[in-house]
């Protein structure tokens, strides 16, 4: 029986729960001078300041890592609906995120700094940490390829090959085949990553008002292998 060159494409996905969560704050404030719009937001970066660092002094500590960006003033003129000039307003602003790698600790945490003056929560990403993801990534592209070689198997069973031999594997588009459709351009590794989080309610005396459940994140891979078969 002659050798017969297959091509295929590969692919797998698998679902993960994220082990990293960063919540995103912002500080904002405004007035008619410059002191009511900063004093507010002065108070509050103090406030967050001190809580991260309550958290991070814990035994586990909760706090992976965290991010503060300077406090920023500015002023602009607002017109009156017919069209005249108003008085100055002052705005204050500040950017702060916290991540945390103890999920048991975010509830507590988003309830706490929720009742903040000039403070809200203004996202939660849930993501996968880099060494965790890459051996995931490792995972899912040796999947792929025996997505691959299961194809070229099924392609050539009725034909009676039963020893297959790689001569090539790629990503997709480098050995001639069409790349995968959206939403996998480029058809490489992809990591979807879950941006939020369901609600649960809890008793009141148990904890904070709501517990959260994070979305599993999907990680998908494409490849091309190119097989001989006898």
């Amino acid at each position: 029986m002659n050798e017969l060159t297959v091509t295929v494409a590969g692919h797998a996905e698998r679902e993960y729960a994220p082990n990293r969560c960063t919540v995103a704050l912002q500080v904002h404030a405004d007035g008619a001078t410059r002191e009511q719009a900063a004093d507010p937001v002065a108070r509050a970066v103090a406030a967050l300041t001190g809580l991260v660092t309550e958290l991070r002094e814990r035994p586990g500590n909760p706090v992976k890592r965290w991010t503060f960006d300077q406090v920023r003033h500015s002023r602009y003129r607002p017109y009156s609906n017919e069209g005249a000039t108003l008085p100055w307003r002052y705005t204050s602003a500040a950017s702060i995120t916290v991540t945390f790698h103890n999920f048991d600790a975010i509830g507590a945490f988003v309830d706490r700094v929720s009742g903040f003056e000039a403070v809200s929560v203004a996202d939660l990403r849930w993501w996968i940490g880099r060494r965790s993801r890459q051996k995931k990534l490792a995972r899912v592209r040796d999947l792929a390829v025996q997505n691959a070689l299961d194809k070229a198997k099924g392609y050539t069973k009725s034909l009676g090959y039963s020893t297959f031999r790689a001569v090539a594997i790629a990503d997709p588009g480098m050995l001639g085949l069409p790349t995968p459709p959206a939403p996998y351009p480029g058809g490489g590794p992809v990591m979807r990553s879950a941006m939020h989080a369901g609600l649960t309610s809890t008793p009141e005396e148990n904890g904070p008002a709501f517990t959260l459940e994070p979305d599993r994140i999907s990680i998908t891979a494409d490849v091309e292998a190119r097989f001989e078969a006898s």
